[in-house]
């Protein structure tokens, strides 16, 4: 017989799951606390105990899927031997998927919850700790180019990913065309020619569509 915390934990997965899912898909203003227990078949007292509100939901949500990406990142890193280059094109890949179907309510609206926007503002600024220590890791490996400051190259690519959001650029271009273009005007003029011989052979194998 499963305990009450892990039937609790089993429960709060399934309420992100399935919040997420159609904070996505609908927009988050579309969705109501209500609809959610019902789909979930649970009743509303159960589900406003574990979560007070929507935003509170909505950053738990945000936290689960950031989790996760983090976590199926570093399984890979860890799994087997793979270069810089590789794992650019699995964050590539799995951005994709993640992003390539959302509405774009979902980008607009978000912006609304301010303790959503400043958790993500945290994790970004943490991944961008991490960044230096990516970019020598591909100097060293051959990738990318030696003569450029990363420190400047980790302040663009945060002033383009803000851009993004707040001209919601999103909504004219797909997601998926929006992570094209900054792997391949961004990413690729950090690299050398190696770099850019194996970025290119390795994006064709993952996503035909850019061969």
């Amino acid at each position: 017989m499963k305990s009450v915390t892990s039937y609790r934990q089993e429960l709060k997965e399934r309420i992100l799951t399935l919040s997420l899912k159609e904070f996505k898909s609908k927009g988050i203003k579309a969705v109501k606390m209500d609809d959610l227990a019902k789909q979930l078949s649970i009743s509303k007292r159960t589900l406003y105990e574990i979560y007070a509100n929507k935003e509170e939901l909505l950053k738990a949500g945000v936290a689960y899927q950031n989790d996760s990406f983090d976590a199926r990142m570093k399984c890979y890193a860890e799994t087997h031997p793979y270069n810089v280059m590789d794992t650019i094109v699995e964050f590539y890949r799995i951005q994709v998927l993640e992003n390539a179907d959302v509405n774009p309510l979902f980008f607009s609206e978000i912006h609304k919850y301010p303790s959503v926007i400043s958790m993500l503002k945290e994790r970004h600024y943490l991944r961008e700790q991490e960044s230096q220590a990516f970019f020598e890791r591909g100097i060293k490996e051959g990738y990318f180019r030696s003569d450029l400051n990363y420190s400047l190259v980790i302040y663009f690519g945060r002033m383009m990913r803000e851009n993004v959001m707040q001209e919601k650029i999103y909504q004219k271009y797909p997601m998926k065309l929006i992570f094209q273009n900054f792997l391949f005007v961004f990413i690729r003029g950090l690299c050398t020619q190696r770099g850019i011989d194996i970025l290119d052979q390795l994006i064709a194998e993952t996503d035909p569509t850019l061969g």
